[in-house]
């Protein structure tokens, strides 16, 4: 049985790429690979032996983030600080490839599959390291992108400019392109020259299949009554997912409509972002909303209690207990809360970032928004609500859409052609 290592920086949380890469592994295993995986963390804290643990490939390790900082910095630096940022990010770059090489070779791994690693800079050592290891063991490689370092203001100001023109991503003979949107395979090709493949992100459709309807359940634990309006945002708390806006939506129709309105928030706040939380925390009680968070925060002047919702609890069985889903981001890679929301035939309030063209060119009907919350994004949410025909027959239509264009066999046919059956 040929074999298949799956590497990231992090694996095994609730982002967008330790779930596509689940779901990867899912595909790898039902077309016959063995599957393992590698990562600087894995962040469900389970150890298995398919796992291991890749020694400075965590983008959030003190020593990749100072590399990070130093890279991406404004200020004026002199040569001598220039040749020591190469050799940090040089010398970490050996420990990551020594590692990484061991476990290919000790593992017997025919083919690497490389999840955004090689598409942002958060860990330039580790880009470097995938890519040295690719060519001295000329490994059949697929590297999946959810977005590029250009797209990035945070890259912007670079030192590294070399680096990022080599590494991210590097053009190489035994290295296969995936890209999630339209508008990345056009951006990779106009920027690097290269030809990808577009393979969007999927659902599993088997999850449905052993999940309970636990709708009751949930609202219980989150003291939501039957009549009252439960609304999820399934995203982490950071500033380009503006949950501002969800907030302003949840604010207007708490307004308007008799039942209440409570917005659950299902991420946390990441640890480069905690004045984003404090903002949209402070803007929630300024509001007077109805606010769910999944853990409790201490946040300068006064403490949050939260409900430890995923001790209890899946995502999809908040997804089956909610009435509504909010995305109201500026950016997405994809957006997986789309093709969700669709499944779980929920309504979707949604900001029209620039990827999501490509959902909405297959049919799908939202209430979206272009930045703000309108007043015909309102009337929408509202019958979504309130009109039951209306709301069964839109969701009738876009279940319909995500299981043609975004199911797993899909995923695996487009996988044999990359890489071939074992």
């Amino acid at each position: 049985m040929k074999k298949v290592a799956i590497i990231s920086t992090r694996l095994g949380g609730i982002d967008g790429v330790s779930i596509e890469a689940a779901k990867w592994a899912k595909a790898y295993k039902k077309m016959g690979f063995e599957v393992i995986f590698i990562a600087g963390r894995f962040q469900d804290g389970l150890k298995a032996k398919d796992r291991f643990i890749l020694g400075l490939a965590d983008y959030y390790d003190d020593r990749i983030s100072d590399i990070r900082k130093r890279a991406f910095s404004s200020q004026k630096q002199d040569e001598y600080d220039d040749k020591d940022l190469i050799r940090s990010i040089n010398e970490a770059k050996d420990i990551i490839k020594k590692r990484l090489k061991d476990i290919l070779l000790d593992e017997s791994v025919d083919h690497l599959s490389i999840e955004n690693a090689l598409s942002i800079p958060l860990n330039i050592p580790l880009g470097i390291a995938i890519t040295e290891v690719i060519k001295d063991l000329g490994l059949s490689s697929v590297t999946r992108h959810h977005d590029f370092f250009w797209e990035r203001k945070e890259f912007g100001d670079s030192r590294v400019d070399d680096i990022l023109k080599r590494y991210f991503p590097p053009d190489l003979v035994d290295l296969k392109h995936v890209v999630i949107n339209t508008i990345a395979r056009d951006s990779i090709i106009r920027n690097k020259d290269i030809e990808p493949t577009y393979i969007p992100n999927i659902f599993d459709f088997d999850i449905l299949e052993g999940l309970k309807d636990r709708r009751k359940e949930v609202r219980d634990f989150l003291e939501v009554g039957e009549s009252d309006y439960l609304f999820l945002q399934p995203t982490r708390i950071i500033q380009r997912k503006r949950l501002e806006r969800s907030i302003e939506l949840v604010s207007r129709l708490s307004k308007r409509l008799k039942n209440k309105v409570i917005l659950f928030i299902s991420g946390r706040p990441e640890e480069d972002e905690i004045k984003y939380f404090y903002k949209i925390l402070a803007i929630a009680k300024e509001k007077k909303i109805n606010l769910i968070l999944n853990e409790d925060y201490t946040c300068k002047s006064y403490s949050f209690k939260g409900k430890k919702v995923f001790e209890r609890f899946s995502i999809y069985d908040i997804y089956n207990g909610c009435d509504l889903v909010t995305l109201p981001s500026d950016i997405e890679g994809f957006g997986n809360p789309v093709i969700e929301s669709a499944v779980f035939k929920k309504p979707l309030f949604v900001n029209r970032y620039p990827v999501l063209k490509d959902m909405l060119e297959k049919g799908f009907d939202f209430a979206v928004i272009n930045k703000a919350v309108d007043d015909a994004a309102i009337e929408k949410v509202s019958r979504f609500l309130k009109d039951r025909g209306f709301c069964e027959k839109v969701a009738t239509k876009n279940f319909e859409i995500v299981k043609k264009h975004y199911s797993i066999s899909f995923l695996i046919q487009k996988l044999g052609k990359i890489l071939g059956a074992p």
